[in-house]
């Protein structure tokens, strides 16, 4: 069954990026289309959600703005009348199986109708049931499979498509498989799109259990939006970055300077990935890989300094500022070794090497004993996080400040 893809006409260079919901950020980003009108490239399309819900995204409400529904309902309109889609994100990997209830389906449909009455283009999923429910009851609606969907084989490719999907969000793992990338984007039947700035570990096999915490922390419950959970993923998948530095090379993202090899296979859909960040720092992203260039350190572009919320020790005091740099303009020439020799990198790096020497070459910190400071703060605070059971009242005050955290992110800047 072949899938009718979008009717906007689209450029060559198709970015999806993440809102902030101001109203100012569209006008914004409008005048940015403009200046690259001429360069085949444009943001076609805008996503986002509300903070919580029963039906809710894979990303923690106290990280998302707080709209109203009249908010969001001004925000695509606006955006339409610059000729900019909107997509809407029910991608949790899981919602408790509500959506197998009475209740469930009756509020799943609601939040449908209102989407397709808002303007919403499309809406990406990761179960399949719901690209099911989507394409039977609201045809109109393009379902656009998310990454977290893990679809990294042409086998996935087809089942999507074969419930109704025609846009497929591919697996960050396939981000450097030019073998794989090569033989399925020339006949896929739907538009494949890849995400250019994650910051997973390569094949980390602990990620969908992390998506899962993460979502869980939009869902609506009796005692708040969003249920809080502890740092042990994020803890732990920075503490492994930086004890291996080639893990930061290892890490699937794309530069902006790079795009040519997926634009020169066929491969258009470019998703940026930052939601709860601000207006400008979006904005400065899209500018980036619209016009592929990008002068500076690549880790502030993707966005990667999470391992200085772990700076408290033991004592309560506070590490310095650890600062790491990988500038851009010294990785020309990385990513061309994929490209060219199509190593199969899921089975290890042994044998050679690639990573670890660019990572010995071109990482850069501001201080070897501080490096070692955070590496131990952060193997005994992974140990507390295991070995340490919440009391009640630890719990309550968990819950309340992640409450408030979410509250305070209701302003519209």
């Amino acid at each position: 069954m072949t899938q009718k893809k979008s009717s906007q006409v689209l450029s060559s260079r198709r970015i999806t990026l993440p809102t902030s919901f101001s109203d100012g950020f569209i006008t914004d980003l409008a005048e940015l289309n403009s200046r690259y009108s001429e360069s085949g490239g444009r943001v076609f399309e805008l996503y986002g959600s509300f903070q919580h819900g029963s039906f809710h995204s894979a990303r923690p409400a106290k990280y998302l703005p707080l709209i109203s529904r009249s908010e969001f309902q001004k925000h695509v309109r606006l955006a339409l009348d610059q000729d900019i889609a909107f997509n809407y994100l029910l991608n949790s990997p899981s919602y408790a199986n509500f959506e197998y209830t009475h209740d469930g389906r009756q509020e799943f449909e609601e939040l449908l109708q209102f989407l397709c009455d808002c303007g919403v283009a499309s809406v990406t999923v990761t179960a399949p049931y719901l690209v099911d429910i989507i394409k039977s009851s609201f045809p109109e609606l393009e379902v656009v499979v998310s990454t977290i969907g893990y679809v990294g084989a042409k086998r996935g490719i087809n089942q999507f498509e074969e419930i109704g999907a025609s846009r497929i969000v591919l697996d960050v793992e396939v981000n450097r498989d030019f073998r794989f990338l090569r033989r399925v984007t020339p006949g896929s039947r739907v538009d494949l799109e890849i995400v250019v700035n994650p910051v997973c570990l390569y094949q980390c096999h602990f990620k969908f259990n992390h998506y899962c915490t993460a979502a869980s922390g939009g869902h609506i419950h009796k005692d708040g939006c969003g249920h809080p959970y502890n740092q042990y993923y994020l803890n732990w998948c920075y503490l492994e970055k930086l004890k291996n530095p080639g893990e930061f090379m290892r890490s699937p993202w794309v530069r902006p300077e790079d795009l040519h090899f997926y634009e020169e296979i066929g491969l258009h859909h470019f998703k940026i990935a930052g939601r709860g960040l601000e207006s400008g720092e979006l904005l400065d992203r899209a500018r980036f890989y619209l016009q592929g260039e990008f002068k500076g350190n690549l880790l502030a572009l993707l966005g990667w300094p999470h391992w200085l919320q772990f700076r408290k020790q033991a004592d309560g005091t506070k590490l310095d500022p650890l600062e790491i740099s990988l500038e851009n303009d010294e990785l020309s020439g990385f990513l061309d070794y994929f490209h060219r020799t199509e190593p199969d990198c899921r089975l290890g790096c042994e044998g050679c090497g690639h990573c670890d020497r660019w990572a010995a070459k071109h990482l850069k910190t501001n201080g070897p004993e501080l490096l070692k400071g955070y590496i131990a703060t952060m193997e005994a605070n992974i140990r507390r996080l295991v070995n340490h059971i919440p009391t009640a009242e630890e719990t309550l005050q968990q819950q309340k400040r992640w409450n408030e955290a979410a509250a305070s992110q209701g302003h519209l800047s």
